[in-house]
C-alpha cells in the first residue's frame, strides 16, 4: 500500500515539477511540509493514542469511556486544527509584512484545510484500532493520492491555469472527499454497544497520555519535513528548495514503511501491554523487524540502481539530486527499522527519555541544516537530516534494549 501511495503521489509531483515554474513548484512545497507540520501538531497525538485507547477500551468492552473518547477526540481535534489555522494565517502575513516579500497564496489556502486534513488523519487510526487496518490503509494511501491525481489530470485539461494555488485546492479536494469515505466507515464500524451509551470523558488523563506522543511525532515531522522550510528561508524561491523537495520524497519512501507498519503493529502491541505479556511484546517488535528489514533493503537497493533515472522524470533540473536523495534514504532506513521503538517506549510509561532524545537529535537537526545548507546547500541539509536520524533511532533502540533486560526478557 506504501509502494501504491509513493508512485501515485510521486506521478503527481512530476506533473507538478513539469507544469510549474520554479518558484510556483516551491510555494507548493513548502505549503504542503508547513500544513503536514502543522497537522501533526493539530491531532494533539490522540490519534495514535486512538490506537491504544480504542483497541483497548474495545477488549474490555467498556463503551461509555470508548463513547467519551470518540466525541471528546473529535471535538478537541477540530477545535484546535481551527486555532491553529487562525494563527498561522496572522503570523505569515506579519512575517512577509516585515521581510517585504511576496504574498505565499498558496500556503494560507492550503492551511485552510487543516481540520479536514487532521480530523482524516485521527479517523485513520480509530479505522485502525477496530481491526481494519487493510481498510484503513487502502483508503488512506490508494483512494487519496487517486482522487488528488485524478483532480490534477481534470485541472490540466480545463482552461484554468495550473498553479500552486489550484495544486493545493486539488489536494485538499481530494482530503474532504476521503474524510466523507472515512468518516462512513468509522461509523460503520463502531460497536453497537455505544449507541445510547452516556459518554463518560476523562479528557485530562487521554490529554496526558497523548500530549507526550504528538510532541514525539512533531519533533519527527520538523526532521522529516523541516529541510523544505530551511532552505526556503536560506535560498528564498531558489531551484535548491525543489531539489530536496524532490530528493526527499524520493528517498522518504523508505520512511512510509514505518508509519505504515505501525498501523498494524501498534493496536496489538498496546493490548498484549495491557496484558503484561512480555514474550508476545517481544515477538511481535521482531516480527515487525524482519518484515520491514526486507522492504527497507529492497527499496534502498533500487533507490541505488535506479535513482538517477527516477529523478530524472522531474526534469533537468531535478536530475542532480541523486547524491542528497540517496543520503536522506540512508537516515530513513532506522526511521523505518525501529519506528515502533519509540511507541513502545511511551506505551510503557518513558515520556521523558523518548521526548528528551527526540528534542536534542531535531535541535541536532536544525542547527546542523543551517550551518551545513548554507555551505552545500540540499546535500548539506540532507547530511543533517541523517546524522540526527540515525543517532535518534539508535540511541532509542539501546534504551529499548536496556528495558527488555531489566524486565527479564
Amino acid at each position: 500500500m506504501a509502494l501504491a501511495n509513493y508512485g501515485l503521489i510521486y506521478i503527481a509531483n512530476i506533473f507538478l515539477a513539469r507544469w510549474l515554474s520554479v518558484g510556483d513548484f516551491d510555494d507548493y512545497s513548502v505549503a504542503v511540509s508547513i500544513v503536514t507540520m502543522l497537522s501533526t501538531l493539530a491531532t494533539l497525538g490522540l490519534e495514535k493514542y486512538a490506537l491504544r485507547a480504542i483497541a483497548l477500551l474495545r477488549d474490555r468492552e467498556d463503551w461509555q469511556r470508548f463513547r467519551g473518547f470518540w466525541l471528546f477526540a473529535l471535538r478537541s481535534i477540530s477545535a484546535f486544527s481551527l486555532l491553529l489555522m487562525a494563527i498561522l494565517s496572522i503570523s505569515l502575513e506579519a512575517f512577509l509584512a516585515l521581510r517585504q516579500a511576496d504574498v505565499h497564496i498558496a500556503i494560507v489556502v492550503f492551511a485552510g484545510f487543516l481540520p479536514v486534513i487532521a480530523v482524516t488523519l485521527f479517523l485513520v487510526d480509530v479505522i485502525a484500532a477496530h481491526g481494519a487496518q487493510l481498510l484503513s490503509v487502502t483508503i488512506y494511501r490508494l483512494f487519496l493520492p487517486a482522487v488528488y491525481l485524478v483532480l490534477l489530470a481534470g485541472l490540466s485539461l480545463s482552461p484554468v491555469k495550473v498553479s500552486a494555488l489550484s495544486a493545493v485546492l486539488c489536494f485538499g479536494g481530494a482530503w474532504t472527499i476521503a474524510l466523507v469515505i472515512m468518516w462512513c466507515m468509522a461509523k460503520r464500524l463502531m460497536p453497537a454497544g455505544i449507541k445510547n451509551t452516556m459518554p463518560v470523558m476523562q479528557g485530562k488523563k487521554w490529554l496526558r497520555g497523548s500530549l507526550p506522543l504528538v510532541l514525539n511525532s512533531l519533533l519527527l515531522t520538523v526532521m522529516t519535513s523541516g529541510g523544505v522550510i530551511i532552505l526556503e528561508i536560506l535560498f528564498p524561491s531558489g531551484i535548491e528548495v525543489g531539489v530536496y523537495a524532490v530528493a526527499a520524497q524520493t528517498g522518504g519512501i523508505i520512511s512510509l514503511i514505518g508509519t505504515s507498519t505501525n498501523r498494524y503493529y501498534l493496536p496489538m502491541m498496546a493490548v498484549m501491554i495491557g496484558r503484561s505479556d512480555k514474550q508476545a511484546i517481544r515477538k511481535i517488535m521482531e516480527q515487525r523487524g524482519l518484515a520491514v528489514g526486507g522492504m527497507v533493503l529492497a527499496l534502498l537497493v533500487t533507490l541505488i540502481f535506479a535513482g538517477r533515472p527516477i529523478l530524472g522524470l522531474f526534469g533537468e533540473h531535478f536530475s542532480g539530486s541523486y547524491h542528497t536523495m540517496l543520503i536522506i534514504a540512508s537516515g530513513a532506513c532506522f526511521s523505518a527499522l525501529f519506528a515502533d521503538v519509540p511507541y513502545y517506549l511511551q506505551f510503557m510509561g518513558s515520556h521523558r527519555i523518548v521526548l528528551s532524545l527526540t528534542m536534542v537529535s531535531t535541535a541536532m537537526m536544525v542547527s546542523l541544516s543551517f550551518v551545513l545548507g548554507a555551505s552545500f546547500g540540499s546535500v548539506g541539509v540532507a547530511t543533517a537530516y541523517m546524522v540526527s536520524v540515525m543517532l535518534l533511532f539508535i540511541s532509542l533502540r539501546i534504551v529499548v534494549g536496556l528495558h527488555f533486560r531489566r524486565l527479564g526478557g
